[in-house]
C-alpha cells in the first residue's frame, strides 16, 4: 500500500506540473526532476491512467514552454517478475522477509542503571542456578563390570596371596611401592579381615576375632606380585588414639595407594567417626569408596533402604567419594567378584 500511494503522489505532481503556468520558475526543474525519478526509480506501472498521464506530459510538455528540456520520457511496462508486488501477494508467494535494522545506541542516550544491570545479573544467576545446580541430587550413573571383567578379576584373587608384613609405625611400613595398592579402613568389628580373606578365598590368611580392636597394626598383604592390600586398625569404639595418627601420616604418604575403602554397617548407617576420616580425605585429596558389610544381616528392602539413606548423605557432604556404593557378604560370599572388579579398575591392572 506504501509503494502504491508513492506512486499516485508524484503522479499527481506531474499532472500538477503540466497544468501550471511556464512563468514559474520552479516549473522546468520540478518537471525534469519528475521524469528523472521515473526512469531511475524503474517503477511497475501496471496502472492505465498514470500511464495516459505520462504520454500526456510527453507530448504536451515539450510544446507549453520554451525552455529546453530534456527528451520525452519513454515508458516501458515492466516485464513480469518473479514476485509481484506486495500488494499483490497470494498463497502462492510466501510474504517477504523483513530486514532488521542494527540497534545502534546514539551518544545521547543514558547508561543503564545500576539497579537495572544488578536485576538483569540476578535474573542470569537463577537461571544458571538451575540448570547447574551447586550439589548433586543423586550420584551420576556408573556402568557396573560386564561379565568378562567379572570373571577376570574373579580369577585374577585366586592367585597365591600372601602375608608380607605388620607395622606399628612409618618405618616398619614395607617398601614395595613398584605394584598398587588398596587399604581397607573402618570401625572396630566391622568385618574387614573377614572381608580380605574372602576376596583371596582363604580363611586363614588374616586372623579374625569376635572382640572389637583385634587388630592393632597395620597388615600387608600381596596377590601374585601385582597388588598389595592392607588391613588397617580399626577406629572409634575400643580403638587406640594413636592409630588414628598413624593411619592418616601413611594414607598421606603413601604413593602407590590406588584407593581407600570405608567400610559400613548398613545396619547402623554412618557414624559421626566415618564421617570425620571422610572429611580428613576429602581434604586431604584422597580417593575411597563406601563398602557396605554384613548385607546378609539385612532383607533386600531394608538393605534398599539403608543404602539410600547412606548414599543421600555422602551426596550431601563427599567430595572425593568414588559414586558407587557397594554390598558384600563374608559369610555368604555375595557381592565379592564386584568388590573384585573394583579394586582390579581402581588398581589399574591389566588382565
Amino acid at each position: 500500500m506504501a509503494s502504491a500511494s508513492r506512486t499516485w503522489a508524484w503522479a499527481r505532481s506531474l499532472r500538477t506540473c503540466c497544468s501550471a503556468p511556464a512563468s514559474q520558475p520552479t516549473h522546468h526543474t520540478l518537471v525534469r526532476s519528475l521524469r528523472t525519478r521515473a526512469i531511475t526509480r524503474k517503477r511497475v506501472i501496471d496502472n492505465p491512467q498514470i500511464e495516459r498521464t505520462l504520454d500526456h506530459i510527453s507530448e504536451v510538455a515539450p510544446k507549453s514552454h520554451d525552455a529546453p528540456l530534456d527528451p520525452p520520457i519513454q515508458v516501458q511496462l515492466a516485464t513480469p517478475i518473479s514476485r509481484p508486488p506486495s500488494r499483490y501477494v497470494h498463497k502462492g508467494f510466501p510474504p517477504e522477509p523483513r530486514k532488521s535494522r542494527p540497534i545502534t545506541s546514539s551518544p545521547n542516550s543514558s547508561p543503564p542503571s545500576p539497579t537495572t544491570s544488578k536485576k538483569q545479573e540476578a535474573k542470569q544467576a537463577e537461571k544458571t542456578t538451575e540448570k547447574f545446580p551447586r550439589k548433586l541430587a543423586a550420584f551420576p550413573f556408573v556402568p557396573g563390570a560386564t561379565s568378562s571383567e567379572l570373571a577376570k578379576a574373579h580369577k585374577f584373587f585366586f592367585l597365591p596371596a600372601d602375608f608380607v608384613k605388620s607395622a606399628t609405625n612409618m618405618d616398619m611400613i614395607p617398601d614395595n611401592t613398584l605394584i598398587p595398592e588398596v587399604a581397607f579402613i573402618g570401625r572396630s568389628n566391622i568385618g574387614k579381615s573377614s572381608l580380605i580373606n574372602g576376596l583371596v578365598n582363604r580363611n586363614g590368611l588374616v586372623k579374625t576375632s569376635s572382640k572389637p580392636g583385634h587388630t592393632r597394626m597395620m597388615n600387608f598383604f600381596k596377590v601374585g606380585d601385582k597388588l598389595s592390600l592392607v588391613d588397617m586398625p580399626g577406629y572409634g569404639w575400643k580403638s587406640r588414639d594413636e592409630w588414628g595418627g598413624m593411619i592418616l601420616d601413611y594414607l598421606k604418604t603413601r604413593k602407590n595407594l590406588r584407593r581407600i575403602y570405608i567400610l559400613v554397617d548398613p545396619s547402623h548407617g554412618l557414624k559421626e567417626s566415618d564421617q570425620q576420616i571422610m572429611k580428613l580425605l576429602d581434604s586431604s585429596g584422597l580417593s575411597y569408596q563406601v563398602v557396605l558389610t554384613k548385607i546378609d544381616r539385612l532383607s533386600k528392602t531394608k538393605f534398599s533402604a539403608a543404602k539410600a539413606e547412606i548414599e543421600a548423605e555422602l551426596v550431601k557432604d563427599a567430595i572425593c567419594c568414588f559414586p558407587m556404593v557397594l554390598g558384600v557378604s563374608s559369610k555368604n560370599k555375595d557381592g565379592l567378584d564386584v568388590l573384585r572388579a573394583a579394586i582390579v579398575k581402581a588398581g589399574q591392572l591389566a588382565l
